[in-house]
């Protein structure tokens, strides 16, 4: 089994979400799609702008809590944002 960090982003509200997850499809269709109580859903729509593979649940915790500092935000910032145009 992989863990997938991966990297939201709702440009409508310049929000940034990181996670990981076994089934990124479902976690997608989750936060796009499905109906919940959840406060994320009001900065739909996501879209996936990064993602990492990883074997071990602990690795994947580790790049997830780094992406998710001050530090982590700054680098999705300034390194992979930019290789997008959501105009």
């Amino acid at each position: 089994m992989s863990f997938k960090v991966f990297v939201l982003y709702s440009y409508l509200h310049d929000k940034i979400f990181v996670g990981y997850t076994t089934s990124l499809t479902d976690y997608m269709i989750t936060m796009n799609v499905m109906e919940s109580d959840n406060p994320l859903y009001e900065f739909r729509p996501w879209t996936l702008v990064h993602m990492e593979l990883f074997i071990s649940e602990d690795e994947a915790m580790i790049r997830d809590g780094f992406l998710k500092k001050e530090i982590g935000q700054e680098y999705i910032r300034r390194e992979i944002l930019p290789m997008f145009d959501f105009r």
